[in-house]
């Protein structure tokens, strides 16, 4: 079987790669490498491992490389509202725009099938927990790009089958590390400075290990035929966190961590999120949690294995990145 997978060197991407390749799958990666360089050269060796440079929006470049693909894995996007509000026109451009004409080429070149990495941010703000059937109330651009994807593949007029994944907030160790999730920025911030500001703490979130969800994903493929033309939140029950309760799990590992709260911030989002059709469908359970995510964050760093968490490449929502394409 052939995955292609755009945004294959991303946080979640690169996971997910290592991941198919590990279940035997020939893997065809598409990356604009907008981030850390190095990471397709862990593969280049295998066989099974195809890597391309090549900016989604693209498309002369695109449609030849969907020859012979069982399955299409869409996680390339401007991520975060930080990045698609400063970069309106690229975001539109490339988490709509390019989204749409690759959904078209896929049909065009008979791919089976279409796996869509959305977003829970799409609820936006909820009153108890939030199902696959009801209302999205997209608060940045970032998740307005997503939910009118959503609707152009539940309308059917592409063509081809395809699955939506609403993805929990992710954290753990990834070959493209980052420091700008919640968890994986909680950790870095307590073991460097011994000390978290946290805003808005009261607020809700799902969160799922980088691993857990790309166990999610190849299963979704696996089980394409009973999956196909359906919505899923991708996540576990169990695990919607208030954000001060992630500090709290952080400072188990950091016991002279001091936390101020603020009651204030920008960022409004406050959701759970109910997993149970996933479950459904799936039948898995998550292997990790937070508890799991932090300690990989301070392992990395006490290690040494990270040096300098401040980089560059560490953060979408750096500004020196022209063109800040992955997932």
């Amino acid at each position: 079987m052939k995955i292609l997978i755009t945004g294959g060197a991303g946080y979640v991407g690169s996971v997910l790669a290592n991941a198919a390749l590990e279940s035997g799958c020939s893997v065809r990666v598409i990356d604009a490498l907008h981030f850390d360089r190095k990471v397709p050269i862990i593969h280049l060796s295998n066989p099974n491992y195809e890597f391309f440079r090549i900016d989604i929006c693209e498309r002369q470049n695109i449609a030849p490389l969907l020859e012979g693909v069982d399955y299409v894995v869409h996680t390339a996007a401007i991520v975060g509202e930080p990045a698609s509000n400063r970069f309106p026109e690229l975001t539109e451009k490339t988490n709509y725009a390019a989204a749409k004409e690759i959904i078209r080429l896929c049909a065009e070149k008979g791919v089976k099938g279409f796996i869509f990495l959305s977003t829970c941010s799409n609820y936006g703000i909820t009153e108890g927990l939030a199902r696959e059937d009801g209302v999205l109330k997209p608060l940045s651009l970032y998740a307005d790009t997503k939910v009118r994807v959503e609707r152009l593949l539940m309308d059917g007029t592409p063509g081809i089958d395809w699955v939506v994944c609403r993805m929990s907030t992710v954290y753990g160790a990834s070959p493209r590390m980052r420091f700008d999730l919640t968890v994986n920025d909680f950790a870095m911030n307590a073991y460097r400075k011994r000390y978290l500001d946290v805003f808005l703490p009261y607020t809700y979130r799902p969160y799922i290990h980088v691993y857990d969800a790309a166990r999610v994903i190849m299963s979704m493929i696996e089980h394409f035929g009973e999956a196909r033309n359906n919505v899923f939140n991708v996540g576990f029950n169990g695990e919607n966190y208030q954000k001060i309760k992630i500090a709290d799990i952080v400072r188990q590992f950091i016991p002279d961590l001091k936390i101020d709260v603020v009651d204030k911030g920008t960022d409004l989002r406050d959701y759970q999120v109910d997993f149970r059709k996933l479950e459904q469908y799936l039948g898995l359970k998550n292997l990790f949690t937070v508890e799991d995510g932090v300690k990989e964050v301070v392992d990395m760093l006490s290690q040494g294995i990270i040096e300098d968490p401040d980089a560059d490449i560490y953060y979408n929502t750096k500004p020196r990145l022209e063109n800040p394409v992955e997932h």
